[in-house]
């Protein structure tokens, strides 16, 4: 019988979130705000964000509300439709693509391990390196192996996957990206409801109930400056700090949308 590793093994009673908890994980529009009321479910806001159309507000709502192995399938589909007209230019793009389809169908630690290694090769300015960035961030410590265990900010994975759905929508016809973010919002809310699992299949709660955060264990005794890092989900290095860059994609993400 098969088993679920257990990073992927989700809490026995989730505590259901409403729309104002999860949105403190991303800033969102001022116009967006004005329509977020604190009773709100998740549901319930995408819907207003939809109809009014804050797209990108909508993604990463949604990219932030579905469980990481939930999230990292609906950015991979997303990508892969834009892969059938513009293919990866890359064999470390490639690399990349494969080690987060191996760890969607076998979510074990050492795919997880590899979709970092491979992340690397890839490079934060990809697509595919920044998803495979959303693997390593998905579950589980971030820290070299034999150190303390350093668990990533709970934002971290739903953000990168956000980025990766935003750049699967620009990244054939910009002008259309509107359209194709529609259509991959479509898909996202397929994935929420199980119509569209990710291979190896949990049970997705509904977008009223996302994932209940990993609760980090106490960091060792280390500088501020270091442990401001260790706290912003960044990874320890054998003494040094090597960077997960996610702010990098997030701030180009961003600008380039002009808030819409």
């Amino acid at each position: 019988m098969n088993t679920i590793p257990e990073i992927l093994t989700p809490p026995p009673a989730p505590r259901k979130r409403n729309a104002a908890d999860i949105c403190e994980w991303f800033p969102l529009q001022p116009a967006a705000r004005l329509l977020l009321e604190a009773h709100l479910t998740p549901r319930q806001f995408w819907d207003r964000l939809v109809e009014a159309g804050h797209l990108a507000d909508a993604r990463r709502l949604l990219a932030h509300t579905l469980r990481p192995e939930s999230a990292i399938w609906w950015a991979m589909l997303c990508l892969e439709q834009s892969l059938q007209c513009k293919p990866l230019e890359r064999p470390e793009e490639s690399a990349a693509w494969a080690a987060v389809g191996h760890w969607l169908m076998a979510p074990s630690e050492s795919h997880r391990r590899r979709a970092e290694a491979m992340s690397r090769g890839a490079g934060i300015t990809s697509a595919a390196g920044i998803l495979a960035s959303a693997v390593f961030l998905s579950g589980g410590s971030i820290s070299r192996p034999g150190l303390p265990g350093v668990y990533p900010a709970p934002y971290l994975c739903g953000r990168l996957c956000g980025v990766v759905v935003y750049l699967a929508a620009v990244r054939i016809d910009p002008a259309r990206y509107r359209v194709r973010l529609r259509q991959y919002l479509q898909l996202g809310l397929e994935v929420a409801h199980g119509w569209n699992p990710p291979p190896v299949y949990l049970p997705e709660p509904s977008l009223a109930e996302p994932r209940t955060p990993v609760v980090p264990v106490p960091l060792p005794e280390l500088p501020p400056e270091v442990r401001s890092l260790f706290e912003a989900g960044f990874m320890a290095c054998e003494g040094r700090m090597d960077g997960v860059w996610t702010r990098q994609a997030v701030e180009t993400e961003s600008s380039a949308e002009n808030g819409s």
